[in-house]
C-alpha cells in the first residue's frame, strides 16, 4: 500500500498500521452498508414500475382489443355502405312466407339512430299458438337477406294444450340507412 488510496497519506499525515487497517475494514463496512441501501431502495423502485408495467400491458390489451372491434366495425360499415337495398326485408313479408295463417299477438318497434345516417331497428314480436318447429324457419328466413335481420332474444312458453306449439316472443335487430 502505496497510501494512494488515501488522501490523508498524500498530505503528509503518518498513519500507523492498525489505523490503516481499520480504515480499510470501515471503508469495506460503509461500502457494504451503502450497497445493501441501494438494493433494498432499488428492490421497492422495480416493484413500483413492475406494477406500472404490468398497468400497462393491460391497458395496451384492452387498446388492442378495440383497436381490433373498430376495424371489424369499420369493414362491417364499408361492405354495408356497398349494399344497394340499405333497409331489411319487411318482417310481415318473413312472417307470411313461413308462418302462413299464424296470428301475431303483438308487435313492438323501436329504432334508435346510430352514426351518420345509419338506426337500429327493433321488433319485437308475440305469437300464440304457433308451431315451434316453423320458428325457426321463420329466423332462418329473416337471417339469411342481404340485409339481415338477427335474433336478439327468443322466449319460448310451452301450450299445456296443444303437443308441438307455444307461444314464442322474438326480438329481431337489424341496421338500416336512415335517409
Amino acid at each position: 500500500m502505496n497510501g494512494f488510496l488515501f488522501p490523508l497519506l498524500l498530505q503528509g499525515v503518518q498513519v500507523n498500521n492498525s489505523a490503516r487497517v481499520g480504515f480499510i475494514w470501515l471503508s469495506a463496512l460503509v461500502c457494504l452498508v451503502a450497497g445493501i441501501v441501494m438494493t433494498i431502495h432499488n428492490l421497492k423502485r422495480s416493484e413500483s414500475i413492475e406494477e406500472r408495467f404490468r398497468k400497462q400491458i393491460g391497458e395496451l390489451k384492452i387498446l388492442r382489443s378495440q383497436e381490433s372491434d373498430l376495424n371489424r366495425h369499420e369493414t362491417a360499415r364499408r361492405e354495408y355502405e356497398l349494399v344497394t337495398d340499405k333497409k331489411p326485408v319487411p318482417l310481415n313479408t318473413v312472417l307470411q312466407e313461413t308462418l302462413a295463417g299464424v296470428k301475431v299477438d303483438d308487435v313492438r318497434e323501436s329504432r334508435k339512430e346510430l352514426v351518420d345516417g345509419w338506426a337500429l331497428r327493433q321488433k319485437e314480436i308475440s305469437i300464440s299458438d304457433v308451431p315451434l318447429d316453423k320458428v325457426m324457419d321463420f329466423v332462418e328466413k329473416a337471417e339469411s337477406h342481404k340485409f339481415p335481420w338477427s335474433l336478439a332474444r327468443f322466449v319460448v312458453r310451452s301450450a299445456p294444450l296443444a303437443s308441438g306449439k307455444g307461444q314464442v316472443t322474438l326480438l329481431m335487430e337489424s341496421l338500416e340507412k336512415v335517409e
